[in-house]
């Protein structure tokens, strides 16, 4: 027994612009018409018109609602930050103000003073003798009036005190 190796025919592929097999292919004709719409006017419905308006409105005012409280809201946000570093720097101020209270306390100390007056400027305490006192000790403790003021001045200056 004899084999014969026969190939089979192949498939065929009908191209994409070309039509199926058993219709007819029309051929594409194009009319020209000229047309002329210039003299034509859309009618103006005045229903959607104010229809389409009252939208618009409204849209505007749900937008001008939602920013305005946009804003306050950042406002809001805003001052609370502001807020918070504001006590912050009161706080900071206030322990500063603090700490130089306590300074201010501990340079003022008298003993302290004294100490660094003799050790370091060398200063003694005035001898008995090196103590004068001007004036009368009387007149010395009570404040003096206005006119006796006014008169050592005269007197000192040169001012004529005639009037």
């Amino acid at each position: 027994m004899a084999t014969v190796a026969v190939s089979l025919p192949s498939v065929k592929r009908r191209p994409r612009n070309q039509p199926v097999a058993g219709r007819a292919s029309y051929p594409e004709i194009y009319f020209v018409k000229h047309i002329d719409n210039s003299r034509l006017r859309r009618e103006v419905d005045r229903e959607k018109r104010h229809e389409c308006l009252g939208l618009l409105v409204l849209a505007i005012a749900a937008f001008g609602f939602i920013m305005l409280f946009a804003c306050q809201h950042f406002e809001c946000v805003r001052y609370g930050y502001l807020n918070q570093q504001l006590k912050k720097d009161q706080a900071e101020k206030v322990e500063r103000n603090h700490a130089l209270k306590v300074e201010f306390a501990s340079l003022s100390d008298p003993e302290r003073i004294d100490t660094l007056a003799r050790s370091e400027l060398g200063l003694v305490p005035p001898k008995p003798d090196q103590i004068i006192q001007v004036g009368n000790p009387a007149v010395l403790h009570s404040p003096p009036s206005a006119t006796e003021f006014a008169g050592n001045i005269e007197g000192q200056i040169g001012i004529p005190g005639g009037r």
